[in-house]
């Protein structure tokens, strides 16, 4: 019987998200190992664009111009989102061969699982994957992206604990969109995951405590889990 594999599960601090993308490239591209990181952003609002984006076509320009922030471009493909204080991040780093084969529809049949059952730890009902992104019911609660390298591949997601609507209008609706969304704006599409856990994880520092021990249980299924102090990813 084969080994199984370690996994490294990391709870960092309240990381800039130029950071925490400088990390996971890091990862992805130089370390050895497979690696889970969990992290609540800190508040201040940056808008981040996939490998491919066009800002022109996916950022309101007059937004940016009257409340300006960073805009970011991201190494993983993926659609553009706003981050900041109420957003929770989480990055699967897997070595290729680990847990299933290295395509984006394998990858996501494999996380919808895993952070289905993490969630379910929190109190959550229903998380699902619809449309490359996680939704429960049919409001938007988790955007990926993903980059598959030549040894790994990343699964990043960014879920909404909470988020300030006048933020999203940094957006533009985006001509390419998932059906189940058709021309729904941001406050009939999304939903904030703080409304869905159970009282005790409704802040995003709390939620992404309880999601990395939920994680922690939930990887143990494929991998043998360590959690080292946040020191190890540096």
């Amino acid at each position: 019987m084969a080994a199984r594999r370690a996994l490294t599960l990391v709870e960092l601090p309240a990381w800039p998200i130029k950071r925490l993308l400088r990390l996971e490239e890091a990862l992805v591209r130089h370390e050895a190992g497979n690696w889970c990181l969990v992290t609540a952003l800190p508040p201040t609002p940056a808008v981040v664009v996939g490998l491919g984006g066009k800002p022109d076509q996916l950022l309101d320009a007059a937004a940016l111009r009257a409340a300006p922030v960073d805009v970011v471009r991201r190494f993983t493909g993926g659609g553009t989102v706003v981050v900041g204080g109420g957003t929770v991040v989480a990055s699967l780093v897997i070595e290729k061969g680990a847990v299933c084969e290295p395509f984006p529809r394998d990858i996501m049949a494999w996380t919808e699982p895993v952070y289905a059952a993490a969630f379910g730890r929190l109190g959550v009902d229903g998380l699902a994957l619809r449309d490359h992104d996680y939704v429960v019911g049919d409001r938007k609660v988790g955007g990926n992206a993903q980059c598959i390298a030549k040894d790994k591949w990343i699964h990043h997601t960014s879920f909404l604990w909470d988020y300030d609507p006048k933020h999203m209008t940094y957006l533009t609706l985006p001509a390419k969109r998932p059906e189940y969304r058709a021309d729904r704006g941001h406050d009939a599409f999304l939903s904030r995951l703080g409304e869905a856990t159970y009282p005790g994880y409704a802040a995003p520092a709390a939620g992404a405590a309880a999601l990395a021990s939920g994680l922690e249980a939930a990887l143990a299924a494929d991998f043998d889990v360590v959690r080292p102090g946040p020191d190890a990813a540096e």
